[in-house]
């Protein structure tokens, strides 16, 4: 199956793919021991010209797509690999620069797994950069060859054992039927963060270190076609949307943010929001995410969206369209509603 062929903006999309080695940090997680990668993939504006006739490229490969099959329990005619509205190593649009937007995935996700969304957003003029996180992804693959899956101590990191698990349910669920203002909610979601939750905060500021890594590398290998006059847009599903809040609090370049249904780990006590910032969520996580709409002086809004489940956000929604997992909202309908918030943000603030 193929993610649906549904990009409006003038320009095709070519996509390529590099890795980063971050000799300043050493990884914690897997073996602990080396520096620390990160993958990237790039989503860019293409002649559509260049690319007639062309074959679209692979989401990803089929070593991703086994370890994907595993961990989302779906599968996939033997031999083919989804693909989407984009073309490997396409030819750029020639003399104009775009501006840059950083999508983050989710936690336990992969680097590709918002493809519509980037491909929408690079045939509309951005240029899109995912960040693949080592050890917290599906599956990450390097230039070098080499590969890394998901760590399974991370339960271990983040709950400590069975009883841990069943504590931290309990909490969520009951966070989670909260009623109130968004200072009430916000006051619930902190003392639920501060007894579950640091491992998570811990994580956002590694997410956040790699991200910056990916931008400097940028400011390199795509100088000539990046345009950083007003700042970079931040993005991203779950983990990586809280992620972009971080961002957008805490380093310069980052101008502009949304948040997919992530809910809002960290510590921002005495911090005022500066910049526009758009959260998005379905209803049912609503009491997460509230900390966008308090203490800020930039445009913040909230888009709750009826009928989704929290996985339903990204393209899983069209590998399994099991409802109870994904919400019942039309997948093509969602991604619109999706695209169009993104667009609020990053066509009034990047362009």
């Amino acid at each position: 199956m193929n993610i649906p062929n549904y990009i409006t903006g003038p320009y095709a999309v070519g996509t390529e793919t590099f890795s980063i080695v971050d000799h300043e940090r050493t990884e914690r997680l897997g073996p602990g021991e080396g520096p620390r990668k990160i993958s990237v993939r790039m989503y860019y504006p293409a002649s559509k010209d260049s690319v007639e006739g062309k074959e679209k490229a692979p989401i990803f490969t089929e070593r991703t797509l086994q370890e994907l099959q595993k961990t989302f329990h779906f599968r996939m005619p033997e031999g083919e690999l989804p693909k989407a509205d984009y073309y490997e190593g396409a030819e750029r649009v020639e003399d104009q620069k775009f501006p840059l937007v950083i999508y983050n995935h989710g936690y336990g996700a992969y680097a590709e797994a918002n493809t519509f969304l980037c491909c929408e957003l690079a045939s509309n003029g951005y240029i899109v950069a995912t960040v693949g996180h080592a050890y917290e992804a599906v599956a990450n693959e390097y230039e070098d060859g080499s590969f890394d899956l998901m760590d399974k101590n991370i339960n271990k990191f983040m709950y400590g054992n069975f009883f841990g698990y069943l504590r931290l349910v309990v909490a969520q669920t009951k966070l989670l039927k909260a009623k109130g203002t968004p200072e009430e909610m916000f006051e619930k979601f902190d003392v639920f963060q501060k007894k579950y939750g640091s491992y998570m905060v811990e994580r956002i500021e590694v997410w956040a270190q790699d991200t910056m890594c990916v931008v400097r590398e940028l400011r390199t290998r795509y100088a000539q076609w990046i345009d950083f006059s007003k700042g970079i847009g931040a993005t991203g599903h779950s983990l990586g949307g809280a992620t972009a809040y971080y961002l957008c609090h805490n380093e310069e370049e980052i101008s502009c943010g949304v948040n997919i249904d992530g809910s809002l780990f960290g510590n921002y006590e005495g911090m005022v929001m500066k910049k526009p910032f758009l959260q998005i969520c379905c209803k049912e996580n609503y009491p997460t995410m509230t900390r966008p709409l308090l203490g800020t002086e930039a445009f913040a809004r909230c888009e709750v969206f009826e009928k989704m489940k929290h996985l339903g956000f990204c393209d899983v929604k069209f590998f399994i369209p099991v409802k109870m997992m994904v919400g019942k909202m039309d997948g093509i309908e969602m991604y619109k509603r999706l695209s169009a918030c993104h667009f609020e943000v990053f066509d009034k603030y990047l362009k």
